[in-house]
């Protein structure tokens, strides 16, 4: 009976594991948008807005705003293809592991 419990358990967690896969990690150019409610990253030369941890983002914010804009290149992984974030309307989300550089930081306030 232990035995089967653990095999379900390890059945169940790589079940879960490929679930979440996302792709490797890549360089990202593009603009990232935040105020109290929401962030997103659009890539260079796109207009498809992905869903970002504002928390991952920090480095691209402004202290005293609550909202604002960044021009960013990052390092990260995209999810796969699917409904995201705010009301499903991101297609991927960007999970940023560095944010490499800022510029033209501004307050949206």
């Amino acid at each position: 009976m232990k035995n089967l419990a653990i095999g379900l358990l390890l059945s169940a967690s790589l079940l879960f594991a490929g679930c979440a896969t996302q792709s490797p990690a890549k360089i990202f150019k593009g603009n990232y948008f935040y105020n109290f409610e929401s962030s997103s990253f659009t890539p260079a030369g796109s207009n498809e807005a992905w869903c970002v941890n504002s928390a991952e983002m920090a480095k691209a914010q402004l202290r005293s705003a609550q909202s604002g804009t960044a021009e960013v290149v990052v390092q990260g992984s995209l999810s796969p293809k699917g409904h995201y974030c705010n009301l499903g309307a991101s297609k991927h989300v960007l999970k940023v592991f560095k944010v490499l550089s800022v510029a033209n930081l501004k307050s949206g306030d």
